[in-house]
């Protein structure tokens, strides 16, 4: 660069010199000196104006190099053509560090996009026009073909699919259900926002669940059996005795007989509101979603537990919070676990329920119902959810069943978390 700047200069200079020399000599009347002279400057203003014309052209070399990706060129070529020698090593240097980059882009390009392809799950990015962007051959194979542009291409796969990808808002997750290829496949659904290159994306990922949600259905029906089969045995063997003991003919003993007889209703009775119980879990209404204030919400609840001697706090943050949701079946959900909670140690120490309600940050509400009382011990906390468990001596076990029932069907989770002799918190999200 130092030989680059000096040449020009050196030609600025003689430009300068000459010009003044001309100017000099035609004050004094010494005209063939000035001619002279002036012939001399129009040299270097010519060669300025070839050199300054080199450089342009070698610019505009490099440009297009770097406009056309053309990365590969070599301008060690062009040095008889224009390009100032000195030049060449800068640009060599330049067009170089632009390749090892492109390069470098190109490979993790390369390795984001195999390894995208090559995972389990499906990956839809689209854009506020509901045009889609990216899409890996996972979610290709689920969409089939042709390959879907806009998301409504998706109505192949599903009628309801684009509709359902459209309106998914973040940490929330959609079953859906789709046949392809005369199966059934049961996809989990989710979404996140990202914002590239100023244009704000949304990326879905649908992952095919169906071998997960049979195997938990085939876990849930065995533990389901194992209830059953208990409850119903430990009702039928004591009806089933005494039976065979009045079929003996044993009548002189009409006391023995009565309290038989009060035996076996008390267990039928027994195996009737078991059944009844069970009946409840399969009988839960569809919700009707509605807007409330939770404020108003949780003072209904707070008079209505208060009247049966059930006392707890709530704090709500902020105070304007509305939940969508169907009113009546909330409310018996949250009934229920500030009931547990309140019921979570013994008659002889006192526990505090606390209920929280705030907003997550995606503006979603979260219910917490907290106690101090003697928490729930590691070995059950997996069990609490299953109908029919139940750690009270007169509990049915399906409260926390239907609690768990009634939240799904609102698109929401309720998840437990708890430490012996600390107490527990349960938390819905929706």
């Amino acid at each position: 660069m130092k030989n680059y700047t000096s040449k020009w200069l050196v030609r600025i200079l003689g430009v300068a010199l000459f010009s003044v020399a001309t100017g000099f000599f035609l004050f004094f009347q010494l005209y063939r000196v000035s001619i002279l002279c002036a012939a001399i400057t129009c040299v270097f203003i010519y060669r300025l104006f070839i050199f300054q014309e080199r450089t342009v052209k070698d610019m505009k070399r490099l440009i297009e190099a770097i406009r056309f990706s053309e990365f590969n060129i070599s301008f060690k070529s062009f040095s008889g053509k224009g390009l100032a020698p000195e030049l060449i090593p800068d640009m060599e240097a330049s067009i170089e560090r632009f390749n090892a980059k492109l390069r470098k882009m190109e490979a993790e390009q390369h390795f984001y996009d195999s390894l995208l392809n090559r995972i389990d799950f499906g990956i839809i990015v689209i854009d506020k026009s509901l045009k889609i962007n990216w899409i890996n051959k996972a979610a290709l194979d689920m969409s089939g073909k042709p390959q879907p542009r806009i998301l409504d291409d998706l109505k192949s796969v599903s009628p309801d699919l684009p509709e359902t990808l459209n309106r998914l808002i973040p940490r929330e997750t959609k079953i859906i259900r789709i046949e392809r290829e005369k199966a059934v496949h049961q996809l989990a659904v989710t979404a996140i926002y990202f914002i590239l290159e100023g244009k704000e994306l949304k990326l879905i990922s649908l992952k095919n669940i169906q071998s997960v949600l049979e195997e938990s259905e085939s876990d849930a029906w065995k533990k389901l059996i194992r209830v059953l089969t208990h409850e119903i045995m430990n009702s039928l063997t004591p009806i089933i005795s005494l039976s065979e003991t009045f079929s003996e003919g044993n009548e002189e003993n009409r006391e023995w007989m009565t309290r038989a007889m009060q035996t076996i209703h008390r267990r039928s009775k027994g195996l009737v509101d078991f059944v009844s119980n069970y009946k409840k879990l399969t009988h839960i209404p569809q919700p009707v979603i509605l807007p409330f204030p939770a404020r108003e919400w949780m003072d209904d609840i707070k008079r209505l537990l208060k009247a049966d001697g059930f006392i707890f706090t709530y704090a709500i943050q902020p105070q304007y919070i509305i939940i969508e949701a169907d009113r009546g079946l909330m409310e018996q959900v949250l009934i229920n676990l500030i009931k547990n909670a309140c019921e979570s140690s013994p008659p002889d120490k006192p526990v505090t329920v606390t209920v929280g309600i705030f907003q997550n940050e995606y503006r979603r509400p979260v219910i917490q119902v907290s106690d101090t009382g003697e928490g729930i011990l590691p070995d059950v906390m997996d069990k609490i959810f299953v109908p029919f468990f139940t750690t009270k001596t007169s509990g049915s076990g399906i409260g926390l069943s239907i609690c768990r029932q009634i939240v799904n069907l609102h698109g929401g989770t309720i998840s437990v978390q708890s430490e012996p002799e600390k107490g527990s918190c349960f938390t819905i999200q929706l």
